[in-house]
């Protein structure tokens, strides 16, 4: 029976580091959409942040500048998101799969640039296992919730912080308000454009962080294509979770469970094409699942406002309406 627990706790343990860069994303996600943007980008957000922790820890030797490397990354690639679809009223979806593309082929080419490679970068220093005191002594318990990388348990704490602030907060009120009725929040004097930049920008940086904690926290190393589709997951989980940080971590976790899972049905020699099938078979069930009670924020994906008054779109029409003035 001893052994059944510690196999579970192992099991159990694996599942928490597989869930923590899909969670991560998936608050990343949360932000965003509940400021009334949609990022469909993670995967790119989180392979070019993990290249560039990569490269921060490399270069510095310490996991710690990589983890600001990559925050500071996916907060770049979220800048573009907020620019074209807040600014300049983009079409969010296709913003979000060109950050896909841009992200993942840019880090191809800084990495043929510095080490001569395009497939695996060298190998750099990542975060140690915190081992908890007195709990990592617990024979099953500690197994579960003790030692694992730090940036791990940052990431815990960053969707229960998340959690309160978006829901007990008058900060987290406005997001989800501007998520809801821009129009209505404006009249009150806040400025919509700055709020979603901001929630842009923050759930950036928390994407960067998934990129992070995908490549610091137990491989040391930045592979093409490492995340394996933990971006779309993310975005699944989202939806799974119902736009709620702590929903889209239990939603992640059973994402986590069903890699977990596919790993072990590997060892015993269950064919890979098979296995790898599990992960996104339960992102299918869950959407259907809870498809029929889903409610997305009213706003989601609707750019504000929905005329040509957007500042970048109000620039260039009042430049046609110049042309033409000048011209009669």
């Amino acid at each position: 029976m001893m052994d059944f627990w510690i196999s579970f706790a192992n099991f159990f343990a694996s599942a928490i580091r597989l869930t923590a860069p899909i969670a991560l994303g998936a608050l990343a996600c949360t932000i965003s959409e509940r400021a009334g943007v949609i990022n469909i980008g993670i995967e790119g957000s989180m392979l070019f942040s993990g290249f560039l922790a990569a490269v921060g820890a490399y270069y510095t030797g310490s996991p710690w500048v990589g983890l600001l490397c990559g925050c500071a990354a996916g907060a770049f690639l979220a800048l573009i998101l907020g620019v074209l679809a807040i600014y300049c009223n983009g079409q969010q979806i296709v913003i979000g799969i060109g950050l896909n593309l841009f992200g993942p082929g840019f880090a191809y080419m800084l990495m043929r640039a510095l080490w001569d490679t395009t497939g695996i970068s060298p190998w750099v220093e990542g975060f140690q296992a915190v081992n908890i005191p007195l709990l990592s002594r617990i024979p099953i318990a500690g197994t579960m919730l003790s030692g694992y990388p730090a940036c791990i348990y940052l990431g815990l704490l960053a969707v229960v912080v998340m959690q309160y602030l978006l829901h007990r907060t008058a900060w987290g009120l406005r997001i989800r308000a501007v998520g809801e009725n821009p129009a209505a929040v404006a009249t009150l004097g806040i400025n919509v454009y700055r709020l979603r930049m901001r929630a842009v920008l923050l759930g950036g940086v928390f994407a960067g962080m998934g990129g992070v904690v995908m490549c610091l926290s137990s491989a040391n190393v930045f592979v093409n294509d490492m995340s394996a589709g933990s971006g779309f997951m993310a975005f699944a989980a989202n939806q799974f979770g119902q736009w709620s940080p702590v929903g889209g971590y239990l939603a992640t976790l059973l994402f986590g469970v069903m890699q977990a899972l596919r790993m072990r049905l590997q060892s015993i020699g269950i064919a890979t094409q098979l296995t790898q099938m599990l992960p996104y078979l339960a992102a299918l069930i869950g959407i259907k699942l809870t498809g029929m009670r889903m409610r997305t924020p009213a706003a989601n994906g609707t750019p504000y406002p929905h005329t040509l008054s957007a500042p970048c779109l109000r620039r260039k029409s009042a430049g046609k309406s110049q042309s033409k003035g000048s011209k009669a």
